[in-house]
């Protein structure tokens, strides 16, 4: 019986001109069902690690693709191998085309590697809501060559992660809370420590203002019409609530100071005439 099987493994077809033995056959089928199922085994191995260690989907999903090009890269040299090319020949061969590869594509390689490191730093996450390059919105994908950027008014940003990983970004939900500020200006003829109290009135009866840290009202400036205050509140970080707000004190102090007579003055202009003009 072994003696058949050994006799089977040695018989030869002749291919295109290629002679080609059965156990060589028998070889590439192995190393390609070993590729495959090593890959099955490491996507198994690489969501337990990861989501254990709390990581997020992206990052799974990055792993395992990263992981699938290793293995089956070098279950395609271990068959080639088989097939009887020379492993020096093929190592020149993997080094001219890498050398020919880097050159042309520097920049996918770059991206790609600050990919991987923003995947594993994690300075911003899927949701997250960034600012970069002069443009602002929530990060919806963190793939291998660049990052996708929902602006707030809807718009579609590919940003490369060479870009993000190397410049400047704002993550403004980094934090639990964030502050925002609202100018609003009294005549000078009002009381500016009345003013300055039913601001504060009005930052402590806001439902989206936290509490703490405490608001703050201050005089910011002694404007051409106006003695100018500026609010300050605390809250959560994203958009829409520094948005809304904003504008739930705009209009709580506009009817605090009407209700108590406090003058939010129109801008005042003086023009002098020259006599006969």
């Amino acid at each position: 019986m072994v003696q058949r099987i050994f006799e089977h493994l040695q018989l030869s077809y002749e291919i295109l001109g290629y002679e080609i033995q059965t156990a060589m056959v028998l070889a590439v089928l192995l190393l390609a069902i070993a590729s495959w199922a090593g890959n099955k085994l490491s996507n198994i191995l690489i969501h337990k690690s990861i989501e254990e260690r709390g990581g997020d989907p992206h990052a799974i999903a990055t792993a395992k693709r990263i992981s699938a090009y290793i293995i089956y890269t070098l279950g395609a040299i271990g068959i080639l191998g088989v097939l009887g090319v020379p492993f020096t020949a093929l190592g020149t061969v993997v080094g001219l085309l890498g050398l020919g590869i880097s050159f042309a594509l520097k920049d996918m390689i770059a991206n790609f590697i600050s990919g991987l490191f923003i995947l594993i730093q994690r300075p911003f996450k899927i949701g997250d809501q960034i600012k970069v390059d002069g443009e602002e919105g929530t990060v919806q994908d963190i793939q291998i060559r660049a990052t996708s950027i929902r602006t707030y008014d809807g718009r579609e940003v590919i940003v490369p992660n060479s870009k993000l990983y190397s410049g400047t970004v704002v993550n403004n939900t980094s934090y639990d809370l964030r502050r925002y500020e609202i100018i609003v200006g009294i005549s000078y003829d009002d009381d500016i420590e009345k003013a300055k109290e039913l601001a504060m009135d009005t930052l402590e009866e806001a439902e989206k203002t936290e509490e703490d840290p405490e608001p703050q009202v201050l005089v910011n400036e002694l404007g051409g019409s106006s003695v100018n205050l500026k609010l300050r509140g605390w809250t959560k970080p994203s958009k829409s609530n520094m948005v809304q707000s904003a504008s739930e004190v705009t209009q709580l102090v506009k009817q605090k100071f009407d209700s108590e007579g406090i003058d939010i003055p129109y801008p005042i202009r003086t023009v002098y005439m020259n006599d006969g003009e």
